[in-house]
C-alpha cells in the first residue's frame, strides 16, 4: 500500500495521489511543494492522507475489447447507428499526448510524484503574484504565434514556482517545429521553456468548459478523461449514435459515458442477447432490445408486433452455440 495525498497541480488542473512521508500529516484545503514531472511547484490537497494500492493510481488503460476512439466532431446530426461504414471511416486510434504514467515500470515513476512540504506564506505569495501575468504573457505568445503562422492552438501558459519554468500547453493536429518561438520565448523570459503538446480533452480540462447538463464538464472535475472513451460505452448505455448527444465540448465522446460504463457491462449479461427466443402462452418472440433501467425486454412476433417482458418474469430453459430459449412466467403483459 502507498501513503498518498490527492493533490491538484495547477499547470494541468489535475489531481493525482502525491507520496507523502510517514512523518507528514495532509491538511485538504492547504498548499504543498511537491515533486511533478516538471519539477517542484505548489500544490494545493484535496484530500488528507489515504493508503492506496497500485492499482488505484489512475493509469492510462487499454479498453479490454477495442482499441479505438471516435472524433464525432465532423458526423453530420442524423441517426447513424446502423451505418457502419460510415464510423469505420471516423474511427481512429487516440494516443494521448499526456500519458501520466506509463503501465511498463509503474512503479519507479510512482516515487517521482512526492509532497515535499506545505509551502511558506512568501513563496505562495511569490508564485500568485508570478502568475498574475500569465494572462499577458499568453496573449504575447498568441501574437508570436500568428506572426510566425505556426499550426499550432496555444491553451494556457503557466509559471512554475520561482520561475524556475514557464509552461506553455498547446494542441496541433500534427507535430511543430516551434524551435524559433522557443528561442524568442526564452530570450524574454530568462528562464527554462516548455513546449507541452497536449490532446483535445486534456485542453477542455485546463480551459474549464460547461457540458450540455450546465454543469462543469466531467474532464474539469474528475480525471475521467485518463483513459480513452469508447462509442461501445454509448451502445451498451442505449444511444443513438449522433453526434449531437455524444459529442463534448472537445470534440470528443463525452466522458460521462464513462461513469457507467462498468455498470451497464455487467447488467447486460443477465439480460437475453438480441435475436434469442422467448416463448410467450404459445407464442414465440425474438429479442430486439433491452432497456436495463427499467429492466424491460422487447420481443417481436412473427407478424412485427412488439411485446414488452419483465427481465425478472423470464426464465432461460435452453442454451447452445446457436440458439436461446427463454419462458416468460407471466403472460399478463400487452403487446405494445
Amino acid at each position: 500500500m502507498y501513503r498518498v495525498a490527492y493533490i491538484k497541480t495547477f499547470f494541468d488542473n489535475l489531481v493525482f495521489p502525491y507520496l507523502v512521508s510517514e512523518d507528514m500529516e495532509i491538511v485538504n484545503g492547504k498548499k504543498y511543494i511537491v515533486n511533478t514531472k516538471f519539477g517542484e511547484d505548489i500544490g494545493l490537497a484535496m484530500s488528507g492522507v489515504k493508503y492506496i494500492s497500485i492499482e488505484q493510481f489512475p493509469l492510462k488503460k487499454p479498453h479490454p475489447h477495442v482499441s479505438e476512439e471516435v472524433d464525432l466532431s465532423n458526423l453530420n446530426h442524423h441517426d447513424v447507428q446502423n451505418d457502419l461504414a460510415e464510423l469505420k471511416k471516423i474511427i481512429k486510434d487516440e494516443h494521448s499526448a499526456d500519458t501520466l504514467v506509463a503501465e511498463e515500470g509503474i512503479e519507479k515513476k510512482i516515487e517521482n510524484f512526492k509532497v515535499l512540504r506545505e509551502a511558506k506564506d512568501e513563496e505562495i505569495k511569490s508564485w500568485e503574484k508570478l502568475n498574475e501575468g500569465k494572462e499577458k504573457a499568453f496573449q504575447d505568445t498568441l501574437k508570436l504565434i500568428k506572426e510566425m503562422q505556426l499550426p499550432m492552438r496555444l491553451i494556457s501558459v503557466y509559471f512554475m514556482l520561482e520561475k524556475k519554468k514557464v509552461i506553455f500547453n498547446f494542441t496541433a493536429e500534427n507535430r511543430v517545429d516551434f524551435r524559433e518561438l522557443v528561442k524568442k520565448l526564452a530570450s524574454i523570459y530568462k528562464t527554462r521553456i516548455e513546449m507541452r503538446q497536449i490532446g483535445v480533452r486534456d485542453a477542455s480540462k485546463i480551459i474549464e468548459n460547461y457540458g450540455v447538463c450546465g454543469l462543469k464538464t466531467c474532464c474539469t472535475r474528475s480525471n475521467c478523461h485518463i483513459n480513452s472513451i469508447y462509442l461501445k460505452m454509448a451502445k451498451d448505455q442505449g444511444f443513438l449514435v449522433n453526434s449531437s448527444k455524444l459529442t463534448g465540448v472537445c470534440g470528443r465522446l463525452i466522458c460521462c459515458l464513462a461513469y457507467e460504463a462498468d455498470f451497464y457491462a455487467t447488467e447486460r449479461e443477465k439480460y437475453p442477447p438480441v435475436n434469442s427466443i422467448i416463448r410467450d402462452g404459445g407464442k414465440t418472440y425474438h429479442v430486439v432490445s433491452s432497456n436495463l433501467i427499467t429492466t424491460d425486454v422487447y420481443g417481436e412476433d412473427e407478424n412485427r408486433h412488439l411485446k414488452k417482458f419483465k427481465l425478472s418474469n423470464l426464465k432461460l430453459v435452453s442454451k447452445n452455440d446457436t440458439e436461446t430459449i427463454y419462458e416468460n412466467n407471466n403472460g399478463e403483459l400487452n403487446a405494445l
